[in-house]
């Protein structure tokens, strides 16, 4: 009867969280977090969407922030890990923390909009109606940094094309002046000075007191 018991209450926690939905605060960190090092993985093609939420074991303030919201979404709790890096001029271990999400179906919408059919990730078309400054924000925080006065988004793994279309959505979304540098693997999005003041109204108010230091906050 124990062993029923125990059957039952994993199948129904398994079922109430398949049934799941996201609230609009959460789909746009999110959008904001996909735009970064967010990775959202199908195990099979008939499978739902998991996210992998990943950083260096320095920011774990900021997983632990980020699992508190996704935590009903999660199965365990954010994890260490140990990686060699053998590539010159790293560090010989690279150490850090990440939790997954469950494969559940409120995560396929993502999937499907920022990935193209062999895995590459890519700018959805209609980004700019779906980005709010909390996403700008989770994005800022996930994947930029603060050079000179203003600041770059670390885009190069998007094509020129894609960077190009960043620049245009925060131009007409936000108001926000910005170019494309050259990079050394690519182009990188950046933010000129003129505008940092916008920027920092827009996403102050979401941004986690760990990585206040990215923008003198």
């Amino acid at each position: 009867m124990k062993k029923f018991n125990n059957m039952f209450v994993r199948f129904y926690r398994k079922s109430a969280k398949f049934n799941l939905e996201l609230s609009d605060d959460l789909k746009n960190v999110i959008i904001g977090l996909m735009l970064g090092d967010l990775h959202a993985e199908k195990r099979n093609p008939n499978s739902n969407t998991r996210l992998q939420f990943k950083q260096s074991i320095v920011n774990k303030p900021y997983i632990d922030h980020l699992y508190s919201m996704f935590k009903e979404y999660c199965s365990s709790a954010p994890k260490i890990n140990s990686s060699r890096d053998n590539r010159p001029g790293k560090k010989e271990f690279n150490v850090s923390i990440k939790f997954w999400t469950q494969s559940l179906p409120c995560f396929n919408l993502f999937r499907e909009l920022f990935y193209d059919d062999s895995g590459l990730k890519y700018i959805p078309l209609n980004l700019e109606e779906m980005l709010t400054p909390i996403g700008l924000a989770y994005w800022a925080m996930d994947d930029g940094y603060k050079s000179g006065k203003g600041f770059y988004f670390c885009t190069e793994s998007y094509t020129l094309e894609d960077n190009n279309r960043l620049c245009q959505i925060l131009k007409s979304k936000f108001n926000l002046e910005c170019g494309v540098h050259k990079h050394t693997n690519g182009h990188r999005l950046y933010v000129f000075s003129i505008s940092m003041d916008e920027f920092l109204r827009l996403i102050g108010p979401y941004v986690n007191p760990h990585f206040g230091y990215k923008f003198d906050l």
